[in-house]
């Protein structure tokens, strides 16, 4: 959305956030690119260049160079991936491992088991076109940027069982914006935000976890649901959720990523309530863990507390924190989708109650505390 040349990076992540494959897209100005992920995954064909490499020939009248952009390695954008590529790439998504290529170590706990591609992207503006994800420490000193110019939205086409879905992309801010990585780490006051953690914060050193300056999300949320059989609806919780390890975290602990959520309280709309302890260990029976990002239907008993009154509709609180925090929630992000006669289908971002700085949130009078339900305080760095 600005009239200078830009560069995305795209990292595809599985559900236990395993990096599988980052390529970049180079964007002129006020350019839009669209990704086929089915083309990515299946096929292994990235978005295309039209044979002129950073794509120049395409700018516009109201497109301007950017001359400080690094395009040494944007001659060669990705277009097909070869077969072993492919190969790797399904096996994350789908069978939860990767085998051996070339200097990349085989892992065989990056994942669940999927009958489709399972994960998340994460699309990050970036100065040049090199292939580090956000596990190399070159991310975060060499390649980022800090201007708040990308937008985005996905469509979900589904024709087999004849429904389409669509919501913007989560849309993380950089605060303040703008600066190099050398200005914004010579000129740290100012601009830090005083963020607690940052978005990136677990991938980056320790003596600097907060060099991607990208804003935190909330950990507490509420959600609309209808559930009625009878009438065909339903509905299901996209979520995503901040995963704990880092990035030199060895093969054998990725699945540390799915951790417990502390509390669900689902009201139907007469205000009855009904709520369920998931963090605690002394409820076991209720201890519910969730991966980097789900898809869970409202009707799951395993995972969400159920009215028994006959209620059809109403919403939902999610205390998705996972308490590794002390002083603020987890990042994490919900999506409520709605659907109906198996073709009638709407996406819509949950309500976020509270920001990323906020305080943990205690447990509710609903299950076992004593904290009344509503907005967390809103806190300012």
């Amino acid at each position: 959305v600005s009239p200078s040349d830009q560069i995305a990076r795209v990292t595809l992540w599985t559900d236990y956030a395993f990096p599988v494959i980052t390529f970049n897209l180079f964007l002129t100005g006020y350019d839009v690119q669209s990704i086929n992920l089915y083309d990515v995954i299946n096929r292994g064909f990235i978005a295309p260049d039209e044979g002129t490499g950073t794509r120049v020939t395409n700018r516009g009248p109201y497109s301007n160079r950017d001359v400080t952009l690094d395009l040494g390695a944007c001659a060669q954008l990705p277009g097909q991936l070869s077969e072993a590529y492919i190969t790797r790439m399904q096996s994350a998504f789908t069978e939860g491992t990767v085998p051996d290529f070339g200097d990349l170590q085989g892992c065989n706990n990056v994942g669940n088991e999927h009958d489709n591609a399972v994960g998340y992207a994460t699309i990050d503006l970036v100065r040049n076109c090199s292939t580090n994800n956000p596990f190399a420490e070159e991310y975060w000193t060499e390649d980022l940027a800090f201007e708040n110019v990308l937008i985005g939205d996905h469509q979900q086409i589904h024709s087999a069982n004849n429904f389409a879905q669509g919501s913007p992309l989560v849309h993380v801010r950089a605060i303040p914006e703008g600066g190099t990585i050398a200005e914004r780490r010579a000129l740290q006051r100012k601009y830090d935000a005083g963020f607690p953690r940052t978005f990136y914060a677990r991938y980056q050193p320790a003596l600097a976890p907060k060099l991607d300056g990208r804003q935190p999300l909330p950990s507490v949320f509420a959600a609309r649901w209808i559930d009625w059989a009878r009438g065909g609806f339903g509905t299901f919780m996209k979520i995503w959720r901040e995963g704990k390890t880092g990035r030199t975290a060895g093969c054998a602990i990725h699945d540390d990523n799915v951790t417990r959520i502390v509390e669900l309280v689902v009201f139907d709309e007469a205000e009855n309530a009904v709520g369920k302890l998931l963090g605690e260990p002394r409820h076991s029976d209720f201890r519910v863990q969730l991966p980097a990002t789900s898809l869970t239907s409202m009707a799951d008993l395993s995972v969400y507390p159920q009215l028994t009154n006959g209620a059809i509709a109403g919403w939902v609180y999610m205390n998705l924190d996972h308490r590794e925090y002390t002083d603020v929630g987890s990042s994490n992000w919900v999506v409520s989708s709605m659907r109906a006669e198996g073709r009638h289908s709407v996406d819509i971002d949950a309500a976020p109650l509270g920001n990323g700085c906020s305080p943990p949130a205690p447990l509710s009078e609903v299950t076992t505390g004593s904290a009344i339900i509503g907005p967390r305080p809103n806190e300012v760095p």
